[in-house]
């Protein structure tokens, strides 16, 4: 398996991302995307570490997931959907 380490790499492989793609990324939460975390019942959870990368889904009613602030998200977790 090859590894994708640099972003010429991933570039040689796809290309350049079209703008449909770009117009998207944002350094901040922006008040579109509020709505849409506020709405959704799903998000993902990922962490990187030393061993890695790690993604879990996470699912609740639509508001388990609060914007705390224009870049942190704070997530609750009712005890009907904690897995013991």
């Amino acid at each position: 398996m090859t590894i994708v380490a640099t972003i010429e790499q991933l570039q040689a492989i796809y290309g350049e991302p079209n703008e449909a793609s770009t117009v998207k990324v944002a350094d901040r939460i922006t008040p579109q995307y509020r709505i849409l975390i506020d709405s959704s019942p799903f998000a993902a959870l990922a962490t990187s570490g030393p061993e890695g990368l790690d993604c879990s889904p996470r699912g609740d009613l639509p508001g388990f997931v609060r914007v705390h602030d224009e870049g942190a998200l704070t997530f609750y977790t009712s005890l009907k959907t904690q897995q013991f």
